[in-house]
């Protein structure tokens, strides 16, 4: 399936999830109004092109705000430390632009069942941990499954870079469940206790009034350090030069445009909001650095369109 066809996929069952919700149409016709706005006022031109990037390992937080990485996250810890612009405002469109080609060079663990959709095809090899690691309790992949996996791929593989995403910080918040937002219908693996039927996610309901800013800011944060004493498992057994960045950022009520418009939430795509395309780039230099070497392109996906469909949905997407 091409991404412009999951992207419409996406677009229409969103519409027809809140087909009778008048206030979702509304909110929505805000934001698509203002589109136009962020297409035109910055380029994807002055974006960083990861894969031209000088990394070993590649560390993606998934939706990851730059600003809590920097409230979370002493800077003092890496090599160095600054602010990059990713070419994206979601995981989907960021794989999109992100992997234009082949990479023989390079094995992608994924936490994210969005890799299945959008670069299955473009890697050496591609471990996805979101098929077997996925914990129906908490709805989302922990993160110590893909660290495991990542020092098992890079065992294998020492010759190879590695790009190793995890879900976290993005929802679900795993030591939150009272925060979880969704009646998990048509999902049949998936059966939470805690689950609210009243928004899809969290971020629906922080713009329905369903919970407060500084509980989920908590809460986010929280799902942030969880995944960052992974990440640190993770760098004490691998060699080389690791980056620590995310794909995107996430709105949490900031305004669409810079004077007055609606508050946004979450993480739309093809919207250009510094809040969501500014991330972080933290450097972790271990020696020696690897040698590098370029083999054939065998990856692939054997997960079927509803088994990606039922992990989407269990975050938010679907």
């Amino acid at each position: 399936m091409s991404s412009a066809t999951a992207l419409a996929r996406y677009a229409l069952g969103e519409a027809w999830d809140h087909r009778s919700d008048r206030g979702w149409w509304l909110r929505r016709a805000r934001e698509w109004k203002n589109t136009p706005f962020y297409a035109a006022s910055s380029t994807r031109r002055e974006s960083l092109s990861v894969m031209d990037a000088d990394w070993d390992t590649l560390v993606v937080l998934d939706a990851c705000r730059v600003d809590l990485f920097e409230e979370t996250v002493a800077a003092d810890r890496f090599d160095a430390y600054r602010r990059v612009r990713s070419p994206a405002s979601a995981t989907s469109e960021w794989m999109r632009y992100s992997f234009p080609d082949e990479y023989g060079d390079t094995v992608y663990v994924a936490g994210s069942p969005m890799l299945a959709r959008h670069a299955a095809g473009s890697f050496h090899r591609v471990e996805e941990v979101w098929r077997d690691g996925f914990d129906s309790e908490l709805g989302t992949v922990p993160a110590d499954h893909v660290t495991d996996a990542a020092l098992d791929a890079h065992s294998a593989h020492p010759n190879k870079r590695q790009i190793v995403h995890y879900i976290q910080p993005h929802y679900p918040f795993v030591h939150d469940p009272d925060l979880q937002f969704w009646s998990w219908s048509g999902t049949p693996e998936l059966d939470s206790d805690h689950a609210d039927d009243r928004a899809r996610h969290v971020w629906e309901a922080l713009e329905k009034g369903l919970a407060d800013r500084d509980t989920v800011w908590a809460a986010y944060r929280r799902n942030l350090e969880y995944v960052m004493e992974h990440v640190t498992e993770l760098l004490d057994g691998i060699d080389g030069r690791t980056v620590i960045t995310a794909d995107h950022g996430n709105l949490v009520g900031e305004r669409l445009t810079p004077v007055v418009g609606p508050r946004a939430y979450g993480h739309p795509p093809c919207r250009r909001h510094p809040t969501l395309t500014t991330v972080p780039w933290a450097t972790v230099d271990s020696a020696p650095r690897r040698e590098i070497t370029e083999d054939a392109v065998e990856s692939h996906s054997t997960a079927s369109e509803s088994e990606v469909d039922e992990r989407l949905r269990a975050l938010g997407y679907v």
